[in-house]
């Protein structure tokens, strides 16, 4: 048998660096795209939920949890776009209060 060994030295840590993004960097996407995407994949996840359901209700696929993940997966994405808009909406008003 192999002796246990337990290291007691304490390591370095290393943290993950941030990255900066700049404005002029042509491969990110506007805000306006960013959240257009996002819409448009929570869209999808919702039209694969109902096609999911739709072909266990007509037999076609048998296994439940596939259909309860898919609904899961697309109720989750609809509650975080939500929130992201209620975020939104409160920095929006925040921004109305502002004293001119």
């Amino acid at each position: 048998m192999n002796p246990i060994t337990i290291n007691t030295q304490p390591q370095e840590l290393a943290f993950p660096k941030a990255q900066v993004f700049t404005k002029s960097d042509p491969s990110l996407g506007s805000f306006k795209d960013t959240l257009s995407q996002f819409v448009n994949s929570v869209n999808d996840l919702q039209g694969r939920a109902v096609d999911t359901e739709k072909a266990f209700l007509q037999g076609d696929i048998s296994d439940v949890h596939q259909v309860m993940i898919a609904v899961e997966e697309a109720s989750v994405a609809f509650e975080l776009l939500m929130e992201i808009r209620n975020k939104l909406l409160e920095a929006y008003q925040t921004i109305q209060r502002m004293p001119i």
